[in-house]
């Protein structure tokens, strides 16, 4: 038995089938059909039962499975820690929220990096952000740090042998559909939203309360509606008299049929950038980083010609 066998019966499990899942390892079906057969001869357990609709786990099958999930979990994390640093990998992988900038800074450095046949941006919530930098899937992680969450987020990042490096400070402001009521306005006061519901991108659902990314809160919000997915929220934001808050780095609102207005008096928040402490930053990594800046800066500069 051994653990090229072991990622074989995972394949086939979550394929269903032992054709899609030879697909996916880039291996003949024979050949897969023979190592399961050799693994199952000597456990002497019947792993996967086999029909015209494809194949299913036993029930040895799944004692199997899950029994192997822990140990090919640990050899995916000694593969990403040492494979990482391999020179003639043309591999470069990113996590972050969902934001805008990335597509943009990301697709300049495919245009860069034409002989690199491997870019990965993972998009998902703060907690697996931090995971994925941590077991070393991506290079870097994108997040966002405010005053209820810095605190939180900066043990987690030392528990996990990680550092982060300010990339922009910006101010919190509120997102709302261009004929809003207060659509008009220069600047928004959180009286001014009193009346209005807010909706909350909801993240993790545990004790990690300060993961939310949601920069305001104050009492008497009239009605709040929570959403794990960005495109429901603008949906929502376009539909109905309701508001959002977040950063105000989006590249182009209007066509998102919606309007950004800086929120008074809200206090600065940081875009950061963390990485694990031992782990050099990669050539492509630097590009990265400098094209990361510059968008920033370029962003912060149109905006404050714009409002000349």
């Amino acid at each position: 038995m051994n653990i090229q066998q072991m990622r074989y019966v995972a394949a086939i499990a979550n394929n269903g089938s032992f054709r899609e899942a030879a697909k996916k390892l880039y291996i003949s079906q024979p050949s897969l059909s023979h190592a399961i057969k050799e693994l199952e001869k000597e456990l002497d357990v019947q792993l996967f039962e086999r029909t015209r609709q494809g194949a299913s786990l036993t029930s040895e099958g799944m004692d199997f499975f899950q029994y192997t999930q822990p140990i090919l979990a640990q050899v995916e994390l000694l593969e990403n820690r040492y494979l990482a640093n391999d020179q003639d990998e043309k591999h470069f992988s990113i996590s972050s929220q969902h934001y805008d900038f990335l597509s943009i800074v990301i697709s300049q450095l495919i245009h860069d990096f034409p002989e690199y046949d491997d870019f990965r941006i993972f998009e998902s919530t703060t907690l697996n952000v931090i995971k994925d930098v941590e077991q070393y899937r991506s290079e870097f992680g994108i997040l966002l740090f405010n005053e209820s969450n810095q605190a939180g987020l900066s043990r987690l990042l030392e528990n996990g042998e990680l550092e982060y490096e300010e990339l922009t400070t910006f101010s919190t402001h509120i997102f709302m559909r261009i004929g809003h009521p207060l659509a008009n306005k220069k600047v928004i006061h959180l009286d001014d939203l009193h009346d209005y519901a807010q909706v909350r991108f909801t993240q993790e659902t545990n004790n990690y309360t300060y993961f939310a990314e949601d920069l305001i809160d104050f009492p008497g919000i009239s009605q709040v509606i929570h959403t794990s997915d960005r495109a429901t929220l603008t949906g929502i934001l376009q539909r109905t008299d309701a508001y959002g808050s977040g950063s105000g780095l989006v590249e182009d609102p209007k066509s998102q049929g919606i309007v950004l207005i800086p929120l008074a008096d809200s206090a600065k928040n940081k875009m950061v950038m963390i990485k694990k402490k031992t782990r050099q930053i990669s050539p492509i990594g630097e590009v990265f980083l400098a094209k990361l800046k510059q968008y920033f800066a370029d962003f912060a500069q149109n905006k404050g010609n714009s409002h000349k």
